[in-house]
């Protein structure tokens, strides 16, 4: 499906292109963290590629000290 010649894909391919599960990407939608979403109506929602491109690219690192995580923040407490 296309939309102003942007890809739009459905939860089910979007989940599988990002590498996650369809409810880890629903629950990162719902906590706000995931990838930005279109909602097209009342029970249905779309994701740009270009969004889900941006949102991983957001997520790349070159070690692991480049970033906090939530384990590693939670023992130096």
């Amino acid at each position: 499906m296309t939309t102003n010649n942007h890809i739009l894909l459905r939860p089910p391919k979007a989940a599988a292109y990002v590498g996650l599960a369809v409810s880890t990407l629903a629950k990162q939608r719902l906590r706000g963290d995931g990838p930005k979403f279109i909602r097209m109506s009342a029970r249905a929602i779309g994701f740009l590629q270009a969004d889900l491109d941006a949102w991983l690219a957001d997520k790349r690192f070159s070690s692991t000290s480049a970033y906090a995580s939530p384990a590693a923040s939670a023992l130096l407490k």
